[in-house]
Order: C-alpha cells, then structure tokens, then sequence
C-alpha cells in the first residue's frame, strides 16, 4: 500500500477504537479501583427541626465573684463557649479554664493555661504601648514642680519602654 492509505487506514481504526471506547465506557471512572476521579457533589446536610429555640448568650454574661482568697471570673465568646479566669490572690496564682456545651460529644472543660504572677507583678512594664513610659513618669513625679520635657506619649514609632 502506498503511504497515504496506510496514514488513512490507521487514521480509520484510532477513529473507531475511539468511538467503540465512548460507547462501551463505564458510567463512572475509576482511579486504580479506589472510586470515582471526581466524586459526585456532597447533599447538604439539615438538622431535624427542633422544638427548642437556639442558645443564645448575651453580651454582656460575664460574672465575677471571690471567696477565700480566689477571684473567678466568667465570660462568653462564642456560641457554647465559656471561659474562667480563677485567681489565687493569697498565693498570686491564675489558671483558665475553657467550658464547651452543647451535644455529649462536643461537651469539654479544658485548661487553657496556668501561671504564677509574683514576677509579673513585679514587671514595671512589658509590651506597655501606654501613654507615658514608667521609668520617665516615675522621674517625673520624683521631680515634682520640675518640667522635663523628654516625657512622650510613647505612641510614636521607634518610642517605648527602653529594655
């Protein structure tokens, strides 16, 4: 046969190879056995209705309370979500609790985190952005009656509490 019949002929039989696999294909791909390449979309999924209305925590649900040396305070942020601030005033101590409701599984009680604050207590400032730096306010009320005016509001960039 000459060329151009054997380009035509292998043309012809690519062709209908092509056209037997359109028609003989399986309704969804799989890849190597592990399910269709493209999943079909996910229905979305509605919670029965309920016959009791949403839990819904105002802004302004915050407790405090002490006894006994300890301070707890209470707040909400989020839907279901609690947090405690309980702290030790005798022994300068803090723990945070965070309290979850809701369903059974969702229900939790974590410790966020604890720490003793003597040494913070005794920090003249750290990541202080306030007005006036406390060593500078500091010589300022030892200078009564004096003017200094290095004070800044230390709100510039570049100004802050000198480490």
């Amino acid at each position: 046969m000459k060329h151009w019949q054997n380009t035509l002929v292998l043309g012809l039989l690519m062709g209908g190879s092509f056209l037997v696999g359109q028609l003989l294909r399986p309704t969804t791909l799989s890849a190597q056995g592990r399910g269709p390449t493209n999943p079909p979309p996910v229905e979305p999924v509605t919670p029965p209705p309920s016959a009791t209305a949403p839990i819904v925590y105002p802004d302004d649900s915050g407790q405090a309370s002490s006894n006994n040396g300890f301070l707890a305070v209470t707040g909400s942020y989020g839907v279901g979500t609690s947090v405690l601030y309980l702290i030790d005033t005798v022994n300068r101590q803090m723990a945070v609790y965070e309290g979850r409701g809701g369903s059974a599984e969702q229900r939790r009680l974590v410790l966020v985190g604890a720490r003793k604050l003597d040494l913070d207590l005794m920090l003249e400032g750290y990541n202080d952005r306030s007005e006036y730096d406390y060593r500078k306010l500091r010589a300022v009320f030892d200078n009564r009656g004096a003017r200094d005016p290095d004070v800044t509001t230390g709100l510039e960039t570049g100004t802050g509490p000198k480490k």
